[in-house]
């Protein structure tokens, strides 16, 4: 059985196929970007020991306090960073412990979180982070609502099994520096560059196909094609837009070899496999990075990469553009309606 590997590395709806679907235009994308979530709390990623008077405290082990827990309140004040935990911390100097307030797995809980000073300096055995980083690729830009889609697939913390909510989210341009190309059972990655003064977009949305927000401005040299319906996609060429080096969009020949006849939303509608010679010298194949890269076939805009297998890394997945581009209305009628 072959494995997947899903990069960057929810909510869902049914849409039929046999629905009347108005024939669009958009902008595919291929443009390399860095990607910053921010969950509205901090986010426990990890926990450690603190001995003390002979004994031994964990929040894991003690307090329930998990990895992948969001924690949004502590002694019913509002936590969105650092630096407001540390308040919290510093105005409850008798109190040896904390009410935090979590979320885990979409449920709303209550936990105690030991305070131990030692050395006039208080510990807590936490591990937090205030943001999520990563890099991915534009797939597509709607000229008419300005939302654009990227990755293809949801974005996901290793702390954690659940797809990541988004408080708030920052799109900006990225640079790609190097590749570290894929072998069997291994797959490479995109090393590239976020430049933070560069902010291309906001994030709304991340969901099991892809993050979806509102762009500023279309990429120089943009071009405007057809967006292709599931039942025009067809076995053989096709093509792929990615970066590979600095930020310059190339487009790269693939062969799409399976096609799955989806009547609703499902990740993996195509599989394909990377025939250009030029790719397959710099990348041997899908490297982690290549999520969201769009899939032109007959001047359409069909899919974008979602997946790469791991033990053929020069196949993947992807899913159709269609299920994206709906997708995206529905998260722009939702927030702009």
């Amino acid at each position: 059985m072959k494995l997947l590997f899903s990069f960057l590395a929810i909510f869902g709806f049914a849409l039929s196929s046999n629905e009347a679907i108005k024939a669009v235009n958009i902008v595919p994308g291929g443009q390399n970007i860095g990607i910053e979530i921010k969950p509205g709390g901090l986010m426990v990623s990890g926990t450690y020991d603190i001995k003390y008077n002979g004994t031994t405290y964990n929040p894991s082990i003690n307090s329930d306090i998990q990895k992948g827990d969001i924690i949004y309140k502590a002694n019913d004040e509002v936590v969105k960073d650092v630096d407001d935990l540390v308040s919290i911390f510093t105005n409850s100097p008798q109190s040896d412990e904390l009410k935090l307030s979590l979320k885990r797995e979409g449920k709303f809980i209550n936990r105690n979180l030991q305070i131990i000073r030692i050395d006039n300096r208080f510990k807590t055995g936490l591990f937090v982070k205030e943001r999520l980083l990563g890099i991915g690729t534009i797939s597509f830009y709607d000229e008419n609502t300005h939302m654009y889609g990227a990755l293809g697939h949801e974005i996901s913390d290793n702390n954690s099994n659940g797809i990541l909510e988004v408080d708030s989210g920052s799109i900006y341009d990225s640079y790609v520096t190097s590749i570290t190309p894929s072998i069997n059972s291994k797959p490479g990655e995109k090393i590239a560059d976020i430049d933070f003064n560069d902010y291309l977009g906001n994030v709304l949305s991340n969901t099991n196909i892809g993050i979806y927000g509102k762009y500023e401005t279309l990429p120089n040299n943009s071009v405007s094609l057809p967006l292709g319906e599931i039942s025009e996609v067809k076995l053989g060429k096709a093509e792929m837009w990615t970066v590979v080096n600095g930020n310059e969009v190339t487009k790269y020949q693939i062969e799409i070899t399976k096609i799955n006849q989806q009547s609703e939303i499902a990740s993996k509608g195509l599989s394909f496999r990377v025939t250009d010679e030029r790719l397959l010298k710099v990348s041997n194949g899908i490297v982690a990075g290549m999520s969201g890269s769009p899939i032109i076939q007959n001047n359409k805009v069909i899919g974008a990469v979602t997946h790469v297998l791991v033990d053929k890394v020069e196949n993947g997945y992807g899913v159709y553009m269609r299920w994206m581009f709906d997708m995206a209305n529905k998260i722009y009628e939702q927030y702009y309606g």
